[in-house]
């Protein structure tokens, strides 16, 4: 922008200071635009922040939604030497007996011994079938045991290899592989394709074989040592086998887990609480946000109202889930919750989950977030457009503000380089008249 220069001598104002100075008021209003538009741009970061931790409350809630998820069931084993086992969701209490007959065995075989590692072993093509898959190792020039077991195990899948030493003085060295347990780990491998050299002659010392287990008096075969689908729900790995001893396995509630899954699940909700109280105090980055009024309300009014169930429970403070005193975040009490778990399961389960037309609060909060967050129609969306829209206006604003404010300045410049030139043209007629006078006393004189 163009600017017209003056001193102010003739007045002796500085009159480009009172120029600044009037420039400053008018622009007054643009400083509150531009205060109101960081406040806007604050809000949307903070309406991002609370998203993501209502998000983080659905994944809780979603843990325990469901009679499965509920549960928390624990699997013991009577005879941990002999195998583990874990439960998953989808597991259901009961007592198994399990007999481990035979661990799942993995294929083994050997060369013909090698007076050296570096004895070359030919050049062409191996072929590798693997559980019915075919694979290929090119040979391309000559190489020796060592490098074949190396490139075995970096280029072949399901096969592991090494080299056994006897000790012997002459030199005796096997190449040894490995495959994995279970039938689907068994091998063979094709070396008609090698020319020259010295090719791995190899004789199976062990064939690949199931594991056999006896389940409740079912003989039960599975493809290696970890056993996902005998019993549903439940994965077990087995560690030793022990004909005519009987493994007892337990799968029954986790009461210390259900209480862990409710406590990470209040904790989520008191992350939200808190934060939307300290964002929607006076000085907060979430004060008179709307938005963030509403989802407070709707965030209360899920875990506050009265459960409609057939249950013993039909308030979280029943089972020592209560408000903390001078904040709307709750507390946990976990002794409260496990004895009413002791008391009544299935009445404290059914404040949370949904099934059969009960509608617990993770099961409401679920959908709660679903709607808040929901791309298109959610409180999110809306409240963050209407936000944007406030800014786009005030930028609008502003830039109107700016063009009014540089007229201003130019009228502003104009009328006080008008005043200096008339006041320098008033004071050369003065000095004029005064040097006429002074002429014509002297002459006088």
């Amino acid at each position: 922008m163009s600017t017209i220069s003056f001193s102010g001598l003739a007045t002796g104002m500085d009159t480009a200071s009172i120029v600044s100075q009037l420039l400053e008021l008018k622009r007054a209003p643009v400083y509150r635009l531009q205060n109101d538009r960081q406040t806007y741009q604050s809000q949307i970061s903070a309406l991002g922040t609370l998203k993501d931790k209502l998000l983080a409350l659905q994944t809780a809630a979603q843990g325990l939604d469901t009679a499965n998820e509920f549960a928390a069931l624990k699997a013991t084993s009577s005879h941990e030497d002999l195998l583990q086992v874990t439960a998953s969701s989808s597991a259901a209490p009961g007592t198994f007996s399990v007999e481990v007959q035979a661990l799942a065995a993995a294929q083994k075989s050997r060369s013909q011994m090698y007076t050296s590692t570096a004895t070359t072993i030919g050049t062409g093509t191996y072929r590798f079938t693997v559980g019915g898959e075919e694979q290929t190792l090119e040979i391309d020039t000559y190489t020796d045991l060592a490098t074949l077991a190396e490139r075995i195990n970096n280029e072949i899948d399901g096969i592991n290899a090494a080299i056994i030493y006897d000790g012997s003085d002459t030199g005796g060295y096997y190449l040894s592989l490995t495959g994995e347990p279970g039938s689907s780990g068994a091998f063979s491998i094709d070396t008609s394709g090698l020319n020259g050299g010295s090719p791995p002659v190899l004789t199976t010392i062990q064939a690949a074989a199931d594991a056999h287990l006896v389940i409740d008096g079912l003989d039960v075969y599975t493809d290696g040592n970890t056993v996902e689908n005998a019993i549903s729900g439940l994965s077990i790995n087995l560690l030793g086998a022990e004909v005519g001893t009987r493994v007892q396995i337990d799968v029954a509630t986790d009461a210390d887990g259900v209480k862990e899954q409710v406590k990470g699940f209040v904790d989520a909700y008191n992350d939200v609480i808190l934060f939307l109280e300290l964002g929607l105090k006076t000085d907060g980055n979430l004060h008179g946000n709307t938005t963030a009024r509403s989802i407070m309300n709707s965030m209360q009014s899920v875990m506050n109202a009265s459960h409609s169930g057939d249950g013993a429970y039909s308030l979280l403070a029943q089972v020592g889930i209560e408000h903390q005193q001078g904040t709307r975040a709750l507390k946990f009490d976990e002794s409260k919750f496990a004895d009413a778990v002791a008391a009544d399961f299935s009445a404290v389960r059914d404040l949370f989950i949904e099934r059969d037309g009960n509608i617990g609060k993770a099961s409401l909060i679920d959908t709660a977030v679903d709607n808040l967050t929901d791309s298109i129609s959610g409180m999110f969306k809306m409240g963050t457009d209407s936000l944007n829209t406030r800014i786009e206006n005030i930028d609008n604003s502003i830039e109107r503000y700016e063009r009014s404010i540089e007229s201003y300045r130019i009228t502003l410049e104009r009328k006080f380089v008008a005043m200096e030139q008339m006041v320098a043209q008033l004071q050369a007629q003065g000095n004029s008249l005064m040097s006429m006078s002074f002429t014509s006393y002297n002459q006088s004189s």
